[in-house]
């Protein structure tokens, strides 16, 4: 005879993407010293400043991330990143020439190695799904 298990499922379950993150509700004020060593500009009122929801973290990690206008260098991204931009602009200008813009709405990918302008002109908000092997590479894995 087996015996009963509990009524919590077991195994790995789905994980929903609630809407009220997605809104920009319930963020959590993120650590400008993220950024350290990246060339950051704040925006026209000042403010420089992030919140952000992480859903999960594995192979991928996936969250919404929100921050107020501004502008940053990026000088060779760590990973490969796919962005759905949820509210705002934003404006990529590659080092090697070129302007990008994407709206509310649009999705693109920006990939490892990425140099250039990352230029948020107005309230930005995404979803972004990132490429996590990166962390076993610098032997972050927290």
């Amino acid at each position: 005879m087996s015996e009963e298990s509990s009524s919590e499922p077991q195994g790995i379950l789905p994980i929903a993407i609630e809407q009220g993150f997605i809104d920009g509700k319930g963020l959590t004020k993120g650590d400008m010293e993220e950024f350290e060593g990246e060339e950051i500009s704040q925006g026209e009122d000042g403010s420089a400043g992030f919140a952000s929801h992480n859903f999960h973290t594995g192979k991928i990690m996936v969250s919404v991330y929100e921050a107020e206008p501004g502008k940053v260098h990026i000088d060779g991204s760590v990973y490969d990143e796919f962005i759905q931009i949820l509210e705002g602009r934003l404006i990529l200008t590659p080092d090697s020439g070129g302007e990008f813009e994407f709206k509310a709405g649009d999705s693109l990918v920006v990939p490892k190695g990425y140099k250039g302008g990352w230029h948020m002109p107005d309230k930005y908000r995404e979803l972004i799904i990132i490429d996590t092997a990166y962390l076993e590479e610098s032997g972050d894995n927290s």
